[in-house]
């Protein structure tokens, strides 16, 4: 066989290499041949017309000059204009659709001519159908086999796993025929969470086994999806780990890093190598690293479903971290395999774009990859019973997509949490749409955005920047009134234009799992001295801010990456959640769980309109101290900061007191104040007297 030397470029003409000559020449598709004729040419390739009155596609194609055999890459047709239309397939039945008696295989791929289904040592011919599916009923019990597709495509014979496979065995060799109906067997408690509005959410960002992998707790399965399901696991003090923890400190939903297939961990040696997983080969099935038996394919699914279940009993939520605006080795993984030029943005000569930085990029707008995500979001929902999306990239997917998938994952679940980087790292797509970046924020209602803005302007961009570079909290003042902007989660023309219609609409965060720890840039690009007293200090406001508050896993105790920054498959000796720390900083964990306490007792928190409380908030500076005066509707609050790194004393013209919730108040806490002393940096909040 030769290589390519020509394209198919549409229904009815291709271009040939200008260096290939011949004198008699027919494009074939199996063995019909087809006379063409010259067109015009450029400096590399010369182009041809022929005209056959069948569908192009679902053929051998290929050309045979002076009979001799030359093959066409027939990905090319993918660019063309009407391929969407010819060949959007839109109904709800791809993947391995099992019934006891027998198992109906589907899969969409227009270019293949002939697709057969392996089971153990039989070949099973699948039928062409319409838009380019193929389709094959095995009768027989197949209920946990492992399957691949043998897929004659563009002149080779591949084999691929189900792009639609719902689960498999471990490392993703084969796909497995599951019974869904399996999971129906685990209570998913759903019926004891109440609806909850976006604004009304605070979230806190974990990875399964950084949580729970650390030696220094009770927990019996650690680095699994059933650790994290473990009751009443504590650490060597006694504190609570786990589960149990995240139930203490409070927060509405726990958004865990990717737990959907991802390559380069070994499942059946996950302490090999490490990875956060953001590196996916699937839209179905599970991480299996994460599993007790990684080569049942039934073992992820129970397991995982039953995390779910024990959150929602807890009263928590989960969101999950997912991955769809680039897939790993995309050369050699089933979406580069066969269908390359479909699946991924690329240029007019084919190669991938690359905006993501990871080598290239999901074309959400292409028809056939917007089912593939809708379809993933709602098996997702629909099976596991997830409560939200935290959409990795979402600035490379495109507007219609997204807002797709809000009506889709609404319509299943109506308070689902949709939320994602915004970040603006592209402007193309193949039909010109528009994507999900911040500033197109008010073209997707129904998702909030990581606000950047925030971080920057409380925290700082990271600890590779000088003093002068760092946040308003680290002691910059030249953010004194971008601060005000910030406070009111970029919704309100303060200082700079407003980012944002809705308080929700902003994530509000000063860590995630990307660069650096807040410990770390406090340590290494401040002078600070009592770094955790300072970390507890942002941590405050960053609870009493208007948005949504975000946590990352250890930034309530302080912990460290050691300097490193993307830790990304660094191990767990940077990435593993401490609870050492934890006991050795638990008052700094307990705070966590008041100030999110402290947020739901005050009514203007829980108001995503910024024009109907705009008039209750009040700036005022006495010197180096900033009073927020919240007009709340029971109460008067006073947010005081102290932007000096020196103590301070605050005359007030009233009386107030330390606001402090009632199941909290010690006698010797219920004193009142007409002035009040404040230490370097502090964040307090205090009441007035008459209230």
């Amino acid at each position: 066989m030769n290589k390519y030397v020509a394209r198919l470029i549409s229904w009815n003409s291709f271009c040939l290499d200008n260096n290939i000559l011949f004198s008699e020449g027919y494009i074939c598709f199996d063995n019909e041949q087809i006379s063409f004729c010259f067109l015009n040419k450029n400096d590399k390739f010369s182009f041809f017309e022929f005209d056959y009155d069948k569908e192009v596609l679902g053929h051998d194609i290929y050309l045979l000059l002076d009979n001799k055999r030359f093959e066409i890459d027939i990905n090319f047709i993918c660019l063309d204009k009407t391929f969407d239309d010819l060949y959007f397939y839109n109904e709800n039945d791809l993947g391995a659709i099992y019934k006891k008696e027998y198992t109906t295989f589907k899969i969409w791929l227009p270019l293949a001519f002939k697709i057969n289904v392996l089971i153990d040592d039989n070949r099973y011919e699948m039928k062409r159908l319409d838009k380019g599916v193929f389709s094959c009923v095995v009768s027989k019990d197949l209920d946990g086999a492992s399957y691949l597709y043998e897929v004659f495509i563009n002149n080779k014979i591949i084999t691929i796993t189900d792009p639609y496979g719902f689960s498999a065995i471990s490392n993703h060799k084969k796909s497995a025929v599951v019974d869904l109906s399996k999971l129906n067997e685990i209570d998913d408690y759903d019926s004891l969470l109440p609806n909850i509005k976006p604004i009304e959410s605070t979230i806190y960002e974990l990875n399964v086994r950084d949580f729970t992998i650390d030696e220094n707790t009770s927990i019996i399965n650690k680095g699994k999806y059933l650790g994290l399901c473990e009751e009443n696991a504590t650490t060597k003090n006694n504190h609570p780990a786990g589960l149990s923890y995240l139930k203490m400190l409070g927060f509405s939903h726990i958004q865990l890093m990717p737990v959907l297939d991802f390559k380069t961990v070994d499942e059946n040696n996950p302490n090999d190598k490490y990875n956060w997983g953001y590196d996916p080969i699937s839209f179905f099935t599970l991480e299996g690293s994460y599993s007790l038996n990684p080569n049942d394919p039934y073992s992820r699914m129970i397991e995982f479903k039953q995390l779910v279940s024990s959150f929602h009993k807890n009263k928590m939520r989960v969101v999950l971290d997912v991955v769809y605006n680039h897939i790993y080795d995309v050369k050699n993984t089933n979406f580069g395999k066969i269908m390359p030029l479909y699946y991924f943005r690329c240029d007019e000569n084919g190669e991938f774009l690359d905006h993501s930085y990871c080598g290239n990029e999901f074309a959400s707008e292409r028809k056939m990859v917007q089912k593939l995500m809708l379809d993933s979001i709602s098996f997702l929902l629909t099976n596991y019973h997830v409560d939200g999306f935290r959409f990795d990239l979402m600035g490379l997917l495109d507007v219609n997509t997204m807002n797709k998938i809000s009506s889709l994952a609404k319509s299943i679940k109506s308070d689902v949490m949709l939320y994602g980087e915004g970040w603006n790292m592209a402007d193309y797509t193949f039909d010109n749409s528009k994507l999900s970046t911040i500033e197109n924020s008010s073209l997707l209602p129904d998702y909030s955005f990581f606000n950047d803005r925030y971080r920057n302007i409380i925290r700082g961009h990271g600890d590779k920047a000088k003093l002068y570079e760092n946040g308003y909290l680290l002691g910059n003042l030249d953010y004194k009134y971008g601060f005000e902007f910030a406070y009111l989660g970029t919704c309100v023309d303060i200082t700079y234009p407003k980012l944002f219609n809705k308080f929700s609409k902003s994530i509000n965060y000063v860590e995630c799992h990307d660069n650096a720890t807040l410990f770390d840039i406090i340590k290494y690009s401040t002078n600070i001295s009592d770094i955790y007293r300072q970390i507890k200090k942002i941590n405050k406001l960053l609870s009493l801010s208007f948005g949504i508050p975000f946590f990352h896993q250890g930034q309530e105790i302080g912990l460290s990456k050691h300097k490193h920054h993307n830790t990304y498959n660094e191990g767990d000796k940077y990435n593993k959640f401490s609870y050492l720390q934890l006991d050795k900083n638990f008052d700094m964990a307990n705070s966590i769980s008041y100030y999110l306490k402290l947020r739901k007792s005050i009514s203007l928190f829980s108001i995503d309109d910024p024009n109907k409380i705009i008039d209750r908030i009040d700036y005022k500076y006495h010197g180096d101290v900033l009073d927020i005066t919240l007009h709340d509707f029971d109460k008067t609050l006073h947010l005081l900061i102290n932007e000096s790194d020196k103590g301070r004393c605050l005359k007030l013209d009233k009386k107030v007191k330390f606001y402090i919730l009632k199941e909290y108040q010690k006698n010797d806490l219920n004193i009142e104040f007409e002035s009040i002393n404040l230490s370097p940096f502090q964040v307090s909040i205090f009441v007035d007297v008459e209230n």
